[in-house]
Parts: C-alpha cells; sequence; structure tokens
C-alpha cells in the first residue's frame, strides 16, 4: 500500500488534534477561552474567505482551486493552520504535564512543515502565487512568520 506525503500530515495533524482532545480540556470558561475564540472565528473567516470549495485539509490544491488574497488571506498565507493552533493553544496550557506540550509541538512542526509542501504545491500550480507571497509576506502570524 502506497501512503503519500499529503496524507502522512493529515493523519499527523489529525492524531495530534485527538491527543490533545483526549488529555486536554477542549472547551473551558477562562481566559484561554478568547485565544479559542479567536480560532475559531479567524477559521470560520478564512474559509468564507476562500469559498466552500477552494480549501481541503490536504497540502495539495484543489483541481479548479484559486488563489485568494482576500479577507484573512491578506494578513497571513495559511490562516486556517494560524485557527487551528489558536484553538488548541489553550487545550495544550490546561493540561496538567508536559505530554500535551510536547504534542502541541509536533502539532506546530507538523503544520511548519506541511505549509513548505504545500507552498511548493501551489507555486507548481499557480504560477500567481509567487505574486501572492509578495503580496502576503507572512505565513502563520502577521509581522513575525
Amino acid at each position: 500500500m502506497f501512503v503519500q506525503v499529503k496524507h502522512l500530515f493529515v493523519l499527523s495533524q489529525f492524531i495530534c488534534i485527538a491527543i490533545l482532545s483526549y488529555f486536554g480540556h477542549i472547551l473551558a470558561i477562562d481566559w484561554f477561552f478568547i485565544l479559542q475564540l479567536a480560532g475559531a472565528g479567524l477559521g470560520i473567516w478564512a474559509v468564507r474567505s476562500v469559498g466552500d470549495n477552494n480549501w481541503s485539509v490536504y497540502p495539495t490544491p484543489n483541481e479548479d482551486s484559486s488563489i485568494s488574497a482576500n479577507g484573512a488571506y491578506k494578513y497571513v498565507r495559511h490562516p486556517m493552520y494560524t485557527a487551528l493552533l489558536l484553538f488548541f493553544l489553550p487545550v495544550a496550557l490546561r493540561a496538567d504535564g508536559w505530554f500535551s506540550w510536547i504534542i502541541y509541538g509536533i502539532l506546530v512542526f507538523t503544520l511548519i512543515v506541511k505549509i513548505v509542501f504545500e507552498e511548493r504545491q501551489l507555486i507548481k500550480k499557480h504560477a500567481e502565487y509567487a505574486d501572492f507571497k509578495k503580496v502576503t509576506k507572512k505565513r502563520l502570524i502577521p509581522y513575525i512568520w
């Protein structure tokens, strides 16, 4: 059985999310909840910015995909990943012990490697992605990276 790299990224991402959800408190009304609301809001904004059929959990562009520099994509090139990290950071913070921090670190690492892979795929499919990178310079965090 041949497993494509894109499947490994998604598998790693979802395993980390499942482990964090199991060992941490996915939702709690505390100060960290504000980060989760921000993450959820950013995620919804990002999906609405590109449209329902222009996104995927896989780091490869869809057949009819296009590049969007609107909405959340004006500020970072991968706002859905930023949203995911914002939402699950409080889950790791609420958990007792270092194990959740390691899993969160693996999630961050997975998403960074996934971003690099995805951007290579986007450049191959969309020549205008190089221009998009000049306009939206940061990948995950505005003004930082």
